[in-house]
């Protein structure tokens, strides 16, 4: 029978960020589940490849790794509550946390530096994101099977120092390099008209926001795991760091619905994506513009188009995007505003 080791007067710092991380990781599941249902209702006619493959393995990922981490919390919490040696066993932490945060990651990490390749038609840039989001993604693969065979979180920081600095590090910096990229593109597809830049201005703001987001927390789990040794400080990040790359995937993949008679007056799209019209705004018999296709996955490919919207009046703001049932009155998904790039 194995000793039976008293709980020690710190128990907090050891049980606390688990019972945080659990629970952030799981309202980041109700979170990414409202995402992924508005997508399935919203956009029928994506093509399979990549989007809804893409989207359908990364939520599959994200249940599969919840239930793993909710198997170790009910193991520390409920069946073996008390034994400070169950609470030092790593358990399947290692495939729920590292291993699952270098796949879902370097997927989005691929799709972004699609994005970028598909916009820009020019290789370097995605081939940086490339280059970073593998180097991070063997790194979290590298760390969970080491964390696997030491299977002690009082052992795991100082044997894993090096490696899951390079991971954390290395994620975080292609999210950076990712974000800045994308404000670069976007802002050169300005056109000087108020109803396009709005399309790119949002965009640019919702690149911004998802990779500053997802750099935040691997950049707070790597300063928990470096400077907090003796604690589970970084557990708290650590376990809902995944949510937080699928929750950015499909943010942007849900950012071209559109919301009608909202309370903040008359929308309508230019891609599918959002932009405003002022309910006062003077009458257009006619506005004609160029959108560049492919910044999302499109059954019609890459591309320049020219779209016609005709009879828009500011009483009611019609363009051709309400009914994704009718191909004649949308645009092709995937398509994003621009004069000239």
């Amino acid at each position: 029978m194995p000793p039976v080791i008293p709980i020690p007067a710190d128990i907090a710092e050891l049980t606390g960020p688990l019972i945080i991380g659990h629970l952030f990781n799981w309202g980041l599941l109700g979170a990414l589940c409202i995402q992924a249902y508005i997508y399935y209702l919203a956009f029928p006619h994506d093509p399979i490849w990549p989007t809804k493959v893409l989207s359908s393995c990364v939520f599959i990922l994200e249940v599969a790794q919840t239930c793993l981490n909710t198997r170790d919390a009910f193991r520390n919490f409920g069946a073996f509550w008390g034994d400070m040696l169950n609470l030092d066993d790593i358990g399947t932490y290692w495939l729920g946390v590292p291993v699952m945060a270098g796949i879902v990651s370097g997927i989005v990490q691929f799709f972004y530096a699609w994005r970028i390749w598909v916009l820009t038609k020019r290789y370097w840039i995605p081939s940086v994101i490339v280059v970073l989001s593998l180097t991070q993604s063997v790194s979290a693969f590298v760390a969970g099977n080491a964390a696997r065979q030491i299977n002690h979180f009082s052992e795991l920081q100082a044997e894993t120092y090096v490696v899951t600095s390079v991971w954390l590090a290395g994620t975080a910096l292609c999210d950076t390099v990712i974000a800045m990229s994308m404000t670069w593109t976007l802002l050169r597809a300005r056109t000087g008209v108020n109803t396009t830049d709005a399309v790119v201005f949002r965009i640019v703001r919702l690149s911004i926001e998802t990779g500053t987001l997802c750099a935040i927390f691997a950049v707070l789990d790597l300063i928990f795991y470096v400077v907090f040794m003796h604690n589970n400080f970084h557990l708290v990040p650590s376990i809902a760091l995944t949510k937080m790359y699928s929750n950015s995937f499909f943010a942007v993949l849900n950012s071209r619905v559109k919301i009608r008679d909202g309370r903040l007056g008359q929308t309508f799209s230019t891609d599918p994506t959002v932009c405003t019209c002022s309910a006062s705004a003077p009458p257009l018999a006619s506005v004609r513009f160029r959108s560049i296709g492919g910044i999302y996955p499109s059954e019609s490919g890459p591309g320049v188009h020219d779209v016609e919207l005709t009879q828009m009046t500011s009483g009611s703001v019609r363009d051709g995007l309400e009914s994704p049932d009718d191909p004649k009155r949308r645009l092709p998904i995937g398509n994003e505003t621009s004069d000239s790039f």
